[in-house]
């Protein structure tokens, strides 16, 4: 009996082990590809952005082209900013506010009136969802 009760718990030990094992050796080797090798939030792609409005605002082939070099140079700033560590968080975040709002002063001056509201409609709903999602994530975390 003794021998028994010995071997059920050396197999629930190897069991509870080997699971372990398995789960810490499927978090320590992402499959390659994966979101591990990338920045935690990747921002989209400027030709994509541009397709995303031109749909959205029905922009003309015309706007669409003055459009996506302003999205690749807000692209490309906001990747040397990430870059630079010389910064203090807060100095980053507001040099990140000000080329956002340098890029959609730029952007907003090649729409129409009509497309400038919708623009600043689709600016408030992406932030409420920011808000939003913020406020979830705060309370799933918050009493535990």
């Amino acid at each position: 009996m003794k021998l028994a009760v010995h071997l059920a718990l050396l197999a629930l030990a190897l069991g509870v082990a080997g699971t372990a094992v398995a789960q810490s050796s499927q978090d320590a080797t992402p499959p390659s590809g994966s979101m591990a090798t990338m920045p935690a939030h990747q921002p989209p792609d400027p030709q994509q952005q541009v397709a995303r409005l031109s749909r959205k605002l029905q922009l003309t082939p015309a706007q669409a082209a003055k459009l996506e070099p302003i999205l690749q140079s807000r692209q490309q700033q906001m990747q040397q900013l990430r870059a630079d560590t010389s910064m203090t968080p807060s100095d980053r975040r507001a040099k990140m506010r000000s080329i956002m709002q340098d890029s959609n002063t730029q952007l907003q001056s090649i729409l129409t009136d009509s497309q400038k509201q919708q623009y600043q409609q689709m600016q408030q709903q992406a932030m409420q969802r920011r808000l939003d999602k913020k406020g979830s994530s705060d309370d799933s975390s918050g009493g535990q």
